[in-house]
């Protein structure tokens, strides 16, 4: 794959992607999500590959493309479950193959299961109505 000029910043705390060939900034959140979180479909999408991704991502915002990708599908993940949705639908439009491994993710990320975390957020916001 050819290098492109490519570099990744936060800006309002968004992170956006700049290509030297693009007039406007790229949401990286939404090329995220189009892509179900996946490496290769972000590197294909801008053009470069994961090895550059890696050194434009490290340099822009100093973490890695994975860690980024895992931690914008678990804030995906967690928004879709406070709304209401079930496990195994998020599972899905997050691209996870089985909702087991979504509730594995979901648990080590954040060290509850998606279940426990539903009930906590539907206790809160029985209380604050009350």
């Amino acid at each position: 794959m050819k290098r492109r000029d490519v570099e990744i910043v936060q800006k309002d705390g968004r992170f956006l992607v700049l290509l030297a060939r693009e007039p406007l900034p790229l949401s990286l959140g939404q090329i995220a999500r189009a892509g179900e979180y996946k490496m290769s479909s972000l590197c294909d999408r801008i053009g470069v590959s994961e090895r550059h991704l890696r050194r434009v991502f490290e340099e822009g915002i100093g973490i890695a493309p994975k860690d980024w990708l895992r931690q914008e599908r678990m804030v995906a993940a967690r928004s879709l479950l406070r709304q209401g949705s079930p496990i195994k639908e998020v599972a899905i439009d997050l691209g996870f193959t089985t909702s087991k491994m979504f509730s594995r993710d979901f648990q080590l990320f954040y060290g509850l299961k998606p279940t426990e975390f539903q009930r906590k957020e539907q206790a809160n916001i029985f209380n604050a109505v009350m």
